[in-house]
């Protein structure tokens, strides 16, 4: 149990509480009404997350905190502003009240950002502060042990505990066993966020951050871009170079399976009926268009056959192509397919009449979930494979990673994923905060347009980044957390549902029957984590 005392009566006290970090802190949150936290069953290498909800603090009297277990880290919770809600099928709401499955109405300020503390001492400004706590992994051959928090302003000090059982489970290191996760990066936005000069040796130690804070996510898939330069004549050639410092990048941190970046692209803005070849105005049906396609394709293949990359590699053809791409879509992805033999193909494509056109189908979360039965023939008939992803699409009560919905939905997306045979997710926005139109992440949560539209039809809150541009790094965010403990319990799922399918499955079902049938409770996930990981040790 948490324990609360104040050393002094006499002193004007502040309140504390262990808050779960699944659940939202705002900051007018009060102690007495937050999901708490009291205890936490991980794997043996797991991670341990609390936060701690400070109300009644002294603006800008120092206040400190600590822990008699080594090797934790702390951070200071940073609030970002919402002022508009996510829309009932996505994007931004046109009039407010649209969407009634928020989990709050804005306006409001959220703690999003996840600030690293060097030191166990901040001075606030406001009366209520939150704080994260995280420990990397778990002591060994220890079954349960307390972390105890002191924290202390002026004379006034609280003490708060929480428990951890550790169980005789190990999760698989982030990499090629792990469930495929992808996030996209902007990596010239990691050179202009920070000020430094691109390609520079500082740009490519900051993208090494950058990627190791992925993989601490436990992001196992990267994106091969940036890897082509046009050269003044107009030719494309593959920078090997470039190619190499990649990938060596990516293994360090543990990045095990590539995505070779779209290598066509709407030939007329986004919806149109052809496809260009990238770096070029050919249409792929062309002669030039396709055989300017041919030789992207041959200078990827042959980076892949000479490095042994291919049963890492997956290769994007054309990003969202529609009913009135089917056409053009089968022919350039034949092309692809001609150049890069026995590579997988895989695209966020959802119509079926593309069937047999790629190797990987990656819907939305809504389309795997009304079409349900339409994928598994596509597996049972052509042999395919299936992803899943979301974006500035679906709203609603349909799970996404939105800073308006539930904290938990992001958690509950791998849950969902594995019981229906979905084998990787991807978002597009890792840190795609949109620089053109002067977009601060840490004010403003979704870009002022999109796409030349007006307001109405921006992004929704948080699509753009799921890290923030630290002072000497990317920063991660409680979203990113959220779905790192969602991904280590895919790969427990997958570790059950191999020794018992409907056991596995009927747990998942306790509570998410669906990517929008789910209960947003942290006590029903803890308690059916902590069943998991019971059966897994049995």
């Amino acid at each position: 149990m948490a324990t609360v005392f104040s050393t002094r009566a006499a002193d004007v006290p502040f309140s504390s509480v262990l808050a779960d970090p699944l659940a939202w802190l705002y900051t007018d949150s009060k102690v007495e009404t937050v999901e708490r936290m009291e205890e936490i069953d991980v794997p043996s290498n797991g991670v341990v997350d609390v936060n701690i909800l400070l109300n009644g603090l002294r603006p800008g009297v120092p206040l400190t905190f600590s822990t008699a277990v080594a090797g934790g880290e702390w951070y200071r919770m940073r609030a970002v502003p919402v002022g508009r809600n996510t829309g009932v099928r996505g994007f931004l709401e046109m009039a407010p009240g649209d969407n009634p499955h928020v989990a709050r109405r804005a306006p409001f300020e959220v703690f999003d950002v996840l600030e690293p503390l060097a030191k166990q001492e901040i001075a606030s400004p406001r009366e209520t502060e939150a704080l994260r706590f995280r420990l990397d992994y778990a002591p060994e051959r220890v079954k349960s042990f307390p972390v105890r928090f002191r924290l202390k302003q002026q004379s006034v000090s609280r003490e708060l505990s929480l428990k951890v059982n550790v169980h005789a489970v190990a999760l698989p290191p982030v990499g090629k066993d792990s469930f495929k996760y992808t996030n996209w990066m902007d990596f010239d936005s990691m050179a202009v966020s920070h000020g430094l000069r691109p390609w520079s040796e500082e740009h490519w130690k900051m993208i090494e951050k950058y990627v190791r804070l992925a993989t601490r996510g436990r992001q196992n898939t990267g994106l091969m871009r940036a890897v082509f330069e046009k050269e003044a004549g107009g030719a494309v050639r593959l920078d090997k170079e470039k190619f190499a410092r990649f990938l060596d990048i990516y293994d360090r941190a543990g990045i095990w399976y590539l995505e070779g970046m779209h290598l066509a692209g709407f030939a007329a803005g986004w919806g149109s009926p052809a496809f260009k070849t990238v770096y070029t105005t050919n249409i792929t049906t062309t002669v030039q268009g396709a055989l300017a396609l041919s030789k992207l394709a041959r200078m990827y293949m042959e980076e892949i056959e000479v490095r042994g990359l291919k049963d890492r590699w997956y290769q994007h053809v054309a990003d969202e192509p529609g009913g009135k791409n089917v056409s053009e879509y089968r022919i350039t992805a034949g092309i692809v397919r001609r150049y890069m033999p026995g590579i997988r193909t895989i695209d966020a494509v959802e119509e079926p009449s593309f069937a047999g056109a790629l190797d990987v189908w990656c819907p939305k979360v809504d389309s795997f979930e009304r079409h349900h039965a339409l994928y598994d023939s596509f597996r049972a008939n052509f042999g395919d494979r299936v992803w899943c992803y979301t974006c500035c699409i679906p709203g609603g009560k349909w799970m996404n990673r939105t800073m308006d919905g539930e904290l938990l939905r992001p958690a509950l997306i791998p849950w969902v994923s594995v019981m229906w045979d979905i084998e990787g997710f991807l978002h597009w926005g890792y840190n795609r905060w949109q620089r053109n139109q002067g977009q601060d992440p840490f004010k403003e949560p979704y870009p002022k347009s999109w796409e030349g539209s007006n307001n109405g039809h921006s992004l929704p809150p948080g699509d753009t980044h799921i890290v923030y541009p630290g002072t000497d790094g990317p920063w991660p965010s409680a979203r990113l957390e959220a779905t790192r403990a969602g991904m280590e319990d895919a790969d427990l799922l997958t570790r059950l549902r191999r020794r018992d399918r409907a056991k596995a499955d009927g747990l998942v079902r306790r509570i998410a029957r669906g990517f929008c049938d789910y209960t947003p409770k942290c006590s029903l996930y803890r308690e059916v984590r902590r069943d998991i990981l019971l059966a897994l040790e049995e």
